[in-house]
Parts: C-alpha cells; structure tokens; sequence
C-alpha cells in the first residue's frame, strides 16, 4: 500500500514539475510594508535596478488642557542597486530621498491657538540585503546613514521660524508581496 502512494506521489510530481517550475518566476512589481512605519512599490526596472517608492503618515490627537491635534505626512524614493546573489539573498546599495510635512496645532482656554508646521527634506544611504522566501514574497533589512534639513514655522501670538539639519544612522526592515 505504501509503494503504490509512493508511485502516485512521485508519478504526480513528474508531470506537475514542469508546470511548478514555469511558476516559479518573480514579478516585477511588489507591494511593501517596512518599519519604521511605511508602504510602497518595488519595481524592478531590470535584474540589477529596482525603484522603491513609499509613503508614511500618522494623525494623533489629544483632548485635555492643553489640547492638541497633529499629523505627519512623507513620501521616500529609492533606488536599490542590486550588488551581488548568493542562493535566494540579493545585496543592494540604495540612495534614498525623502520629504515629510508635519503640521500640530494646541489648544488651550482663554489663548489663542498655536499653529506649528514643519517641512523636511533629506536623504539617505544605505546597505541591504533582500531574501526570496517564495516567489511571491521576500524580506529585507538595511542600516546607514541619512540626513534632513527642517524648516519650521509657528503662528501665534509671537510667530517663529527656524531651520535646522540632523544626520546620523537609519537602518529599516520590511517584507515584499509580489503582484
């Protein structure tokens, strides 16, 4: 009984593995999700290039005294330059520029409110290394080192503005679903 259930396994898995490995091909276009908190596209223009658009936003309010009320969006644009393949791990090297707007308002009784708005541009480098788990779906990590330039602005009884510009390391993680 077990060598005819063995015969039909492996019989099965004759004619199926043509049609298994033609499946096996990767797409071009996956959708990401990375911490610290983003969602994207990787697009592979050839084998050795691939585009990485993504998004980040967050809202947060506060009802007390003070009150406040705040939100962030950012768009980041990488390029990944696929280095070496070992097996199922791919390494890269990746410019990346980003821009973010933040926008926080506090409420408190009796004063008018204070309005805060923040723009920021930056970018960054870095080192990763991409596993295909399956051809539908991979991980990846990276660390490096960004920078950003702020401009601030404040509305209120007393208006202010500053600027400012902070560097120092990044290092992500993420996990790709292919389309």
């Amino acid at each position: 009984m077990r060598i005819r259930r063995f015969l039909a396994l492996c019989s099965a898995l004759t004619v199926c593995a043509p049609v298994l490995a033609g499946a096996q091909d990767t797409s071009k276009i996956g959708i990401t999700m990375g911490y610290p908190g983003s969602v994207g596209l990787l697009w592979y223009v050839t084998d050795s290039v691939a585009i990485r658009p993504a998004i980040t936003f967050s809202h947060s309010s506060n009802d007390g005294v003070p009150g406040s009320q705040g939100s962030s969006f950012g768009l980041d644009l990488g390029a990944l330059l696929y280095v070496k393949k070992y097996d199922n791990v791919r390494t890269y090297v990746s410019p990346r520029f980003s821009y973010t707007h933040t926008s926080t308002t506090l409420t408190s009784s009796g004063i008018p409110p204070l309005e805060a708005t923040s723009n920021s541009t930056g970018g960054a480098g870095t080192f990763g290394a991409q596993f295909l788990a399956s051809p539908r779906f991979s991980v990846y990590g990276e660390a490096g080192i960004s920078f950003a330039h702020r401009t601030s602005e404040t509305k209120s009884v007393f208006p202010s503005s500053s600027k400012g510009t902070t560097w120092g390391t990044v290092a992500g993680v993420g996990i790709v679903f292919y389309l």
